[in-house]
């Protein structure tokens, strides 16, 4: 069954910028799904993926953010090993080079175990998102959208025959979108439980409505167009979409949740430099301003880029784990300067109490595409340190702690809570 491009109108006409927005999405996500990226290899790991860790791992330094050269392994064996107390287990996909799909490498942080599987077999293509962590399953594009246990166990589960989902609001459940007809719609969504159960009945979206649909959040469905128009929008059954403030027309995304939307505003494409060491010709978009709406209260928080940089870096709804779980803080990257090298640096904005502007996250400045995560219980942001390693810092103590698995250059990122073994 086809599926809309995502960010492309399935009834429009397309100008000539929204090709070249869409090539460069596209291109973002074949560089991604190719795990070209040679951090995927989990460096020093026995066996997770053997004979690759010299691809990256051989050059003799590291970038600091004030943009001198230090040795890379200095860097590394500085800081202490991430405590095993993070009580959390990370996913990533694709655990191999040069291959679009496949396995899956799993990193105990509580055990030091990492392990290798084919389960959850994740499909390449376009999709948003490729996977998504549900209570205590996760749910995948796969043989359709599919679920399993978050601990791998037992068999997955196909909740429908698409590729097409979304994070719900409602505790336990997604959203599955069908096209009916042709790739002009019109598009079926249904409310589906993950662990089992019967499904909420059909709704049929706007018509014109842009897939992929964003997630669905505590005021509506957070769509990302539709016919006529192509800002971010919340829209309920019966009602007409309403747009968010300052609603970008490209959709630059940085992540949401049932109570938030991030994205960016006063955006612009990049390009990384054609003679670049590391990905030349890659497009990119940077932002002047990062805006966090609160769906329930309508309140509006704003940040401008930290002075210095480029911009912010929207790496896309569904893709990258930017909000922490519990909606008090931010993590988002600024290109660093100048903009064709493709380098970033990671901030983190607190969303709650007194305002404060982005805090640089220690030695976090890494490769465009760049992923983050929250640890189970949000105390720790995990992110691509020095040696393309993966570090954590602690918000609360401004602790950080190094491991030997190479990060974060993946398609997937996901945490869960550790379980025992």
């Amino acid at each position: 069954m086809g599926i809309a491009s995502p960010g492309l109108r399935p009834d429009a006409p397309v100008t000539p910028d929204d090709l070249i927005k869409e090539a460069r999405r596209r291109q973002r996500r074949r560089w991604l799904a190719a795990g070209i990226a040679a951090v995927v290899v989990i460096a020093g790991a026995t066996a997770v993926v053997a004979g690759l860790a010299g691809h990256r791992y051989g050059r003799a330094s590291a970038r600091t953010h004030q943009g001198k050269a230090t040795s890379a392994s200095q860097v590394v064996a500085s800081p202490p090993p991430i405590p095993r107390s993070i009580d959390t287990t990370v996913l990533w996909w694709p655990a191999g080079f040069g291959q679009c799909c496949g396995a899956v490498a799993v990193d105990n942080l509580s055990t030091g175990r990492i392990t290798q599987g084919q389960q959850p077999d994740i499909s390449e293509g376009d999709f948003q998102p490729l996977l998504t962590h549900v209570d205590d399953w996760f749910v995948y594009a796969g043989n359709g959208v599919t679920a399993i246990r978050d601990d791998l166990s037992g068999h997955p589960r196909v909740l429908g025959p698409t590729w097409s989902f979304a994070p719900a609001a409602a505790p336990g459940h997604v959203w599955l979108f069908r096209l009916r007809g042709n790739m002009q719609g019109p598009i079926q969504a249904r409310l589906v439980p993950v662990a089992g159960g019967s499904p909420g009945p059909p709704i049929m979206l706007p018509a014109g409505t842009w897939l992929p649909v964003v997630r669905g959040t505590e005021a509506g469905l957070l769509l990302q167009g539709w016919q006529g128009h192509s800002a971010l929008a919340l829209w309920n059954p019966g009602a007409t979409p309403r747009a968010l403030p300052y609603s970008p027309s490209s959709g630059a995304g940085f992540d949401a949740s049932p109570r938030l939307v991030a994205y960016g505003t006063n955006c612009s494409s990049q390009t990384t430099a054609p003679n670049n060491r590391y990905e030349p010709n890659a497009g990119y978009d940077t932002c002047e301003m990062l805006r966090i709406y609160d769906v329930v209260t309508g309140k509006l928080t704003t940040f401008p880029a930290p002075a210095g940089t480029g911009g912010w870096v929207p790496n896309g709804f569904n893709l990258v784990s930017a909000i922490s779980h519990d909606s008090q803080w931010i993590a988002a990257y600024a290109a660093t300067l100048p903009q064709g090298a493709g380098h970033v640096r990671l901030y983190v904005m607190r969303l709650t109490g007194p305002a404060a502007g982005p805090t640089p996250v220690p030695m976090s400045t890494a490769l465009i595409y760049a992923r983050t995560a929250w640890s189970a219980n949000d105390s720790w942001l995990l992110y691509q340190g020095p040696g393309e390693h993966l570090w954590a810092y602690q918000l609360a103590s401004g602790r950080i702690g190094a491991s030997r698995t190479a990060c974060c250059q993946y398609s997937v990122m996901v945490t869960t809570p550790s379980r025992s073994g």
